[in-house]
């Protein structure tokens, strides 16, 4: 009655909800969920202050899924994305540039002799051939063809993607011819590799003077973040720093025992049967009754190994073989052609390739190491005394069997060409060989296999005690101290992935990590996720630092900052100290160092040779400045502060005729990775907005 009474009170709730339920019956969702501000009118995104919509976004990638296969979800959605961004953005570019692609084109760029590279890499797989041209001509044809059906639909789908991406290209390689490097810049380029200076000089370095002995403020770490925050080079991405534990799947030991005992009986029926075609197919899911043929030289588990030692029709296995479970019955055994020679020998290598004199004296090396052999010396001792071979040397001078085509022909043809026992000197381009055939062989014996095979995987039971333990450990350990603390004391593996980004596929070393960092982007610094799922194994992961696109935060660069700053007091420090420094030999005792010396500093490297450190451009700019024979003040660098004296006059770079080497050099540096640094910098300035991970939520 009680139950009844409290029915009666929320009649007016619950004639409510029956009503939304039946809403969502006649009315579609995107509209039912775009009363609450979800669903169709949803913003996914913006591009330049344009709005993208979930109905736009969704339309997009269902084009586009009928269009190709995709290896995930998260792979469609990211290059769709990355699509319409480009479209946005590129598209005045185009139109300003005047570039389109006639129908000419169009045909040209899929089935001519000069096929762009989208087209080639995804409908042709990377090779173009007359017949594959000839295939995708016809289904082209059809599809336009095809007026009432999918089929035109299809055909516009790929002329849009087509077309779109072939405007990039050509985008890409106009930005490539415009950029080139002039015979003034060659010219500095050379030059400042080329002119050199010699100096002496002192270095104290930051990290080997205490930290003790300077005094770093919280303040002014604090001011120091106030001064640099706005700096570019600070700037963020919107990114995520985690750490995590992977508990693998994987079948445990009383399923392999299980599916061992399976296969064993099957194993054991089959033994019974004399007409057993039936009976494989029907346990090896319709597979054909010949599954495979084995040569014996190509046997390399024990498994395969030993159906080579058994009769024909006798039932191998079962046994463990790359994650499966086989067993096998070698129906019949044939001898096939396979030619293979195996050799043993001594090289004594050329030093100055074609110089008659001394192919004369190997051959007669050659000669004189083979009167050893009659005489009784052992092969093995005098491969290991007179051999250049570091290839063979550790096996006695052997090659094994190998097969035609993979030696070089003279040393090839010696070995098949001669009867087995024959020990004679051959020249190749490596130098002069002494060869012995040890073994040839014209056939080997290949088997016909029947099999049953079974995929060594997890139970179901298994599954759910993997899951439940990942579940247990993400339900205990709640923050990142616990995390870190359980991890350690539990013997888990846990690894840090820092700047993973929005719309990347892998994780540090979790590959398709989508549901990782679909989580990553929607969690508060401090959770630990419930486990999530990669490929067969479960992660769970705590979140350790959320960095939002702009200016950082003191919290996110907090170290940096500090580190910075001590620094900068550690260089305060040093320069009043070797300030007093009259000399060289007084910096040095002040620094408590020695005097070094460097020479060839060029300004191209700007590092400081037996210095031990990077690059110092500041103190390779003034050991050109500093007068030689003088000595600098301190000089703040990168890596410590310097005091230097230059010992020589700067060595002038050679005249040349031309810089067209160094032209080139540097046309390629400036043209290397400039499509992605291009777009990225168009994405900048147009403020494209990804909120795809918010509206998945």
């Amino acid at each position: 009655m009680a139950l009844i009474e409290n029915i009666r009170k929320r009649q007016g709730l619950l004639l409510a909800m029956v009503g939304l339920g039946m809403l969502s019956f006649l009315i579609p969702y995107d509209a039912v969920m775009s009363l609450f501000g979800q669903g169709a009118n949803r913003e996914v995104g913006s591009i330049d202050g344009n709005s993208i919509t979930a109905l736009d976004y969704q339309n997009a990638l269902q084009k586009r899924r009928g269009l190709f296969n995709y290896t995930s979800n998260q792979a469609l959605e990211n290059e769709v994305w990355n699509d319409l961004v480009e479209a946005a953005l590129l598209s005045p570019e185009y139109d300003a540039l005047g570039l389109d692609v006639s129908q000419e084109e169009f045909d040209e760029i899929r089935f001519g002799d000069h096929v762009s590279t989208y087209v080639k890499n995804t409908f042709y797989g990377g090779n173009v051939s007359q017949e594959s041209r000839d295939n995708w001509r016809t289904t082209f044809a059809n599809m336009f063809n095809d007026e009432t059906g999918p089929g035109r639909a299809n055909y516009n789908g790929y002329v849009d993607v087509i077309v779109q991406k072939r405007l990039r290209e050509k985008y890409d390689v106009l930005v490539n011819k415009g950029l080139y490097a002039n015979s003034l810049e060659a010219k500095y380029e050379f030059v400042r590799g080329e002119e050199k200076v010699n100096i002496d000089y002192v270095l104290a370095t930051y990290k080997t003077l205490a930290d003790s002995l300077v005094t770093v403020k919280d303040s002014d770490v604090r001011a120091l973040y106030n001064k640099r925050k706005s700096d570019p080079k600070l700037k963020q991405q919107e990114a995520r720093d985690l750490e995590y534990i992977k508990f693998t799947l994987e079948p445990s030991a009383e399923d392999i025992t299980k599916l061992r005992t399976e296969m064993e009986a099957l194993s054991t029926e089959w033994r019974t049967l004399d007409n057993d075609t039936n009976f494989v197919t029907r346990n090896n899911s319709g597979a054909p009754y010949i599954s495979r043929r084995l040569k014996e030289n190509q046997a390399v588990t024990e498994g395969d190994k030993s159906i080579f030692t058994t009769q024909e029709g006798e039932v191998v296995g079962p046994y463990e073989d790359a994650g499966r479970m086989v067993v096998v019955k070698p129906v019949r055994f044939i001898d096939v052609p396979d030619s293979a020679a195996k050799c043993r020998h001594i090289l004594l290598s050329f030093k100055d390739k074609g110089n008659a004199d001394e192919v004369a004296e190997l051959k007669a090396r050659a000669d004189s190491l083979r009167r050893r052999l009659r005489a009784g010396d052992s092969f093995d001792d005098l491969v290991t005394r007179f051999s250049e071979d570091p290839g063979s040397k550790t096996t006695g001078g052997v090659y094994d069997f190998f097969p035609r085509g993979q030696m070089v022909k003279p040393f090839e043809d010696f070995c098949f060409d001669n009867p087995i026992g024959t020990v004679g000197s051959v020249e190749t381009t490596y130098g002069i060989h002494l060869v012995e055939v040890l073994d040839q062989r014209w056939t080997v014996k290949e088997a016909e296999l029947a099999e049953l095979i079974r995929t060594i995987a997890p139970s179901a039971e298994t599954r759910r005690n993997i899951y439940n333990t990942a579940r247990d450990f993400a339900t205990n350990f709640r923050d990142e101290e616990s995390f870190r603390t359980a991890a350690d004391t539990m013997g888990y593996a846990l690894t840090e992935a820092k700047n993973v980004l929005p719309g990347a596929s892998n994780v540090g070393a979790l590959r398709d990590a989508y549901e990782v960092i679909n989580w990553s982007m929607k969690a508060e610094k401090g959770t630990v996720s419930t486990p999530l799922t990669v490929g067969n194994d479960y992660v769970v992961a705590v979140l350790t630092k959320v960095m939002k696109a702009g200016e950082p935060s003191f919290e996110n660069i907090e170290d940096q900052m500090r580190e910075e700053a001590t620094k900068a007091a550690k260089a305060k420090y040093l320069v009043e100290k070797l300030k007093k420094a009259e000399n060289l030999e007084q910096a040095s005792a002040i620094a408590g160092t020695t005097v070094m010396s460097a020479s060839g500093i060029n300004l191209k490297s700007g590092t400081i040779t037996g210095s031990g450190v990077g690059q110092e451009p500041k103190v390779a700019g003034l050991a050109f400045a500093v007068p030689n024979g003088s000595m600098s003040l301190p000089i703040e660098g990168e890596f410590g502060v310097w005091v230097i004296a230059p010992t020589s006059e700067v060595t002038p770079a050679a005249e040349r005729d031309d810089y067209f080497a160094e032209q080139e050099q540097a046309t390629t540096r400036m043209r290397g990775g400039l499509s992605i640094q291009l777009l990225n910098a168009i994405k900048s300035g147009g403020d494209v907005k990804d909120q795809r991970t918010e509206f998945n939520q």
